[in-house]
């Protein structure tokens, strides 16, 4: 069972069905997806942003749902953020195929806001429960 952190830091059991994340950890800007770098390569600040990953489940269930790659410039309080999943796509195709949805562009000062901001536009689209 998955467990996210309580309005003052106490971690509460998640039953409901819908879309979880672990908390974004920190990570080298380099090891984002590549369409994320493809992105903040273009922008002259690239060195004020600081990486993120977290996974995403699917509840009930703890199910693998992918990741959230997210840069935020603390500075600016801008992210992007992107979903990637990997699909086995049936029988013709039995090797996992990565789909990523993103970079989308976001305001938010950190990697908790942005998170939760990418959630909800994916949500938005019915990408995520």
């Amino acid at each position: 069972m998955l467990s996210e952190p309580g309005a003052n830091g106490e971690v509460d059991t998640v039953n409901e069905p819908g879309t979880r994340w672990l908390a974004p950890q920190g990570i080298a800007v380099e090891i984002l997806h590549p369409s994320l770098l493809t992105v903040l390569e273009q922008r002259s600040d690239m060195e004020d942003f600081q990486g993120y990953l977290a996974r995403v489940y699917e509840m009930p269930g703890d199910t693998l749902n992918g990741f959230f790659h997210i840069a935020v410039n603390p500075t600016t309080s801008e992210a992007a953020g992107l979903h990637t999943v990997s699909l086995v796509m049936g029988e013709r195709y039995s090797e996992d195929i990565e789909l990523a949805i993103g970079p989308i562009w976001l305001d938010a000062r950190d990697e908790n806001e942005a998170a939760a901001e990418l959630y909800e536009i994916l949500k938005d689209v019915g990408r995520l429960a």
